[in-house]
């Protein structure tokens, strides 16, 4: 019927009224059309007499197939397309089958690796290239989405495919392509196809019309074989066939791997949904580092800052004739004032949870050293067993405690678990054990400072929750992007520039990495809180700034001990050490001796404070090292693979606008 692929075609392209009477003119005129030798032959010679509307086809379609030794061939279309007037494009894409089934097998399928893919336009188009992968085929988009292309633009498309020359058996080679794919949906003007090999080829054909047609088009067989066709259209596809002698190729090997040859990713989505789809992924992907930034921010500034009593001098506490002192935010500490000895009831484990809001590994070691000094247990230092190397640390515990002050709930639980039931244990024992201990130890710490009132929750858990809550989302938006991609495609030829799904994975990504950074500044002090954060802060100032002179000899035994474990978590021990070393000093001048501590033993002769400062310092640092230690492993790694193949000729002739 006149007409009838003209109506079929446009109802494709999405202009069903033309259809319509294209479909009308089609019906008044059955019966006058003449008879041909082939409905689809008589269909497009129909189409090409019908010139209402500007048609999306290519109207000059002249490959060069450049045959190689290795049964590989060089690919060069030379392609003059003309755009619709009433719509909008971008440029051309072209399809290229890569994989093929092999004989009848169900497992393998034959691969023809492309590569080396080139565009120029000799009219100026915009030859832009991404590449597509959709399992069986890939897909070559040419332009730019932010540029448009109009009127007939001329293309020269060339690229390079594997192991398509097949060996037939009986002394001869076939090169058997797709010139046209059946999938193609566009009209193609008579395209003609030249293959150039090693040697003259010995046969030539050429089949066009639906999949499987008989119909032949004219074929040359001789150095350089040529091929023509009839105008194709939507439907129809163009296969040539050209026979070498063997002798003049190579090993022909397959290139054979395992799979399916019909796996796919493609998209099925039109490409007009497909360009808004691509959009608002893309916008949703910038979109949420934007979103992500924010709200963290506003979560940050009302709930991840410190409380404070408004009004009070930092440091101190509504007292009972205050009961409605009012309660702010504040960005860091207020003025601070030296304090001259630490917070009431604050030891150096909670005054170093205080500080940074995390129970580290030297709150822990200076939690025991403190331990020490208040009678729990002695420390005894290792001795030189050679010039680099000194014996190991001896924790003992005391028959009698002088400090008979109630210990806190995680401070007997590590005094307990140091010992566990022993009196005398070297800290070497401890080594790969205690692993388990120190975390418990650290997070009642963390149960301890919320019991104090000076944290709603553990800061531990605030961080851990904001950033796991960050990591997820990151792990969830790459994955997603990637199993989308699996779904849709790469989405490429969707509009932009890139891919919206890697616009969004990686927005996703990068605004959950927002929430993993600033999570860590949710963690916030209450106004308790910060009032004995001020108090440390003033206690540390002293730490850092005292002098020999504001120390009576009398008590500097005593001053030094007690204060020993609060230098070690300012890390100002060296500092602290010295100023004590002067006060030793200035009272041997006048005739005087300064009595070392009982809960440290080392050697006599050499026990100073700086000898006993820089021990703890390296008992810190080794007892650090043996808490965190766990037991090394093992494992095995192994390696498999596999390839295969299967034969049969390839496909490039696929493809249309965007």
């Amino acid at each position: 019927m006149r007409y009838a692929a003209g109506a079929a075609y446009l109802a494709r392209r999405r202009m069903p009224w033309v259809a319509l009477v294209v479909a009308l003119l089609s019906f008044l005129t059955w019966g006058a059309a003449p008879a041909t030798a082939s409905g689809l032959g008589a269909d497009t010679q129909a189409l090409q007499g019908f010139a209402p509307v500007s048609l999306d086809q290519a109207d000059r379609y002249d490959v060069v197939y450049a045959v190689n030794e290795d049964g590989s061939v060089d690919v060069e279309q030379t392609i003059d397309w003309t755009f619709p007037s009433d719509e909008e494009r971008h440029g051309i894409y072209r399809t290229v089958q890569v994989r093929a089934g092999y004989r009848d097998s169900q497992t393998q399928y034959r691969y023809y690796s492309l590569s080396d893919v080139r565009v120029t336009s000799p009219t100026g188009a915009p030859t832009d290239v991404s590449i597509s992968d959709f399992g069986a085929e890939k897909r070559i988009r040419i332009g730019w989405p932010s540029r448009t292309v109009s009127g007939t633009q001329t293309y020269v498309v060339s690229f390079h495919l594997e192991n398509v020359v097949n060996d037939i058996g009986d002394g001869t080679a076939e090169f058997y392509f797709d010139h046209v794919s059946t999938s193609n949906e566009y009209v193609y003007k008579a395209p003609r196809a030249t293959v150039k090999a090693p040697a003259a080829a010995t046969r030539a054909a050429c089949f066009y019309g639906t999949r499987g047609s008989t119909t032949e088009c004219t074929a040359q067989a001789g150095e350089t074989s040529t091929f023509t066709t009839p105008d194709i259209g939507p439907g129809e596809g163009v296969s040539i066939l050209a026979s070498y002698p063997r002798t003049a190729f190579g090993d022909l090997q397959p290139d054979l791997r395992d799979g399916s040859a019909t796996d796919t990713s493609e998209t099925k989505v039109s490409p007009r949904v497909g360009r808004t789809l691509g959009w608002l992924l893309g916008g949703l992907g910038a979109l949420l580092p934007v979103l992500a930034a924010g709200l963290m921010g506003v979560l940050v500034w009302t709930r991840g800052r410190d409380e404070h009593f408004a009004g009070l001098t930092p440091g101190l506490t509504p007292g009972a004739d205050q009961p409605d002192v009012p309660i702010a935010r504040r960005s860091g500490p207020g003025t601070i004032a030296v304090q001259f000895n630490p917070p009431s009831g604050v030891q150096p484990g909670m005054m170093g949870t205080i500080l940074d809001e995390e129970a580290n590994v030297v709150d822990v070691t200076a939690t025991l050293i403190d331990l020490a000094v208040r009678g729990h247990l002695t420390l005894t230092a290792p001795e030189k067993t050679s010039v680099w190397h000194r014996g190991d640390w001896v924790l003992t515990a005391s028959a009698q405690v002088r400090d008979r002050t109630p210990l806190a709930a995680y401070e007997q639980h590590l005094l307990d678990a140091v010992f566990a039931g022993r009196d005398v244990v070297h800290l070497d024992e401890l080594k790969n054990t205690f692993a388990p201990t120190l975390k418990r130890v650290q997070s009642m710490m963390y149960d301890e400072v919320v019991d104090r009132g000076w944290f709603r929750r553990s800061p531990e858990s605030q961080r851990s929750s904001w950033m796991a809550l960050g990591f997820v989302i990151a792990l969830v938006s790459v994955m997603g992007a990637f199993f989308a991609g699996s779904v849709f495609g790469s989405l490429s030829e969707w509009g932009l520039p890139i891919s919206p799904l890697v616009i969004l994975g990686g927005g996703g990504a990068l605004a959950g990495g927002i929430l993993f950074l600033l999570g860590r500044r949710m963690a916030s002090r209450t106004a308790v809180g910060s009032a004995v954060l001020d108090q440390s802060l003033g206690f540390r100032q002293y730490i850092a700034t005292a002098e020999a002179n504001q120390v009576r000899w009398e008590e500097a035994q005593d001053v030094f001990s007690r204060f020993l474990p609060y230098a070690i978590v300012f890390g100002l021990t060296e500092r602290w050490a010295k100023v004590f070393e002067e006060v030793a000093q200035a009272a041997q001048a006048a005739g005087h001796s300064v009595i070392m501590p009982s809960w440290y033993i080392g050697p006599w002769s050499m026990t100073t404070f700086d000898n006993i400062a820089a021990d703890m310092d390296s008992f810190s640092t080794q007892a650090a090292g043996t808490f965190v230690s766990t037991p090394g492993s093992s494992g095995s790694s192994g390696f498999s693979g596999g390839g295969g193949f299967s034969g049969g000729g390839g496909v490039g002739g696929g493809g249309g606008s965007w």
